[in-house]
């Protein structure tokens, strides 16, 4: 008879301990020890802004967006948020 593997303790681990443990472990190896639960999730609310840019310039951000498949609106989030995160770290 095989041992059934029991789930680790986890409430004291960081999410980066947590995505390690998820990416060499099966969920279906501990499923007889999960239970439902009921999650609500949140938007973070965005204020809009607005910038004004050349109509090259759009033109270009469109292009690279639909290349990419995304919106452009969705692009220049994307943008944003990489060179706050470059900043922060500098």
């Amino acid at each position: 008879m095989s041992k059934r593997k029991r789930l680790p303790d986890m409430s004291q681990w960081t999410a980066q301990q947590i995505h390690e443990f998820w990416k060499t472990h099966s969920s279906a190896d501990y499923w007889d020890e999960t239970e439902e639960v009921e999650v609500t999730v949140r938007k973070q609310r965005r204020k809009p802004v607005s910038i004004k840019l050349s109509e090259a310039d759009l033109k270009c951000v469109k292009q690279i967006a639909r290349a990419r498949g995304l919106g452009y609106t969705t692009l220049l989030r994307l943008w944003v948020k990489e060179k706050l995160r470059e900043a922060q770290a500098a």
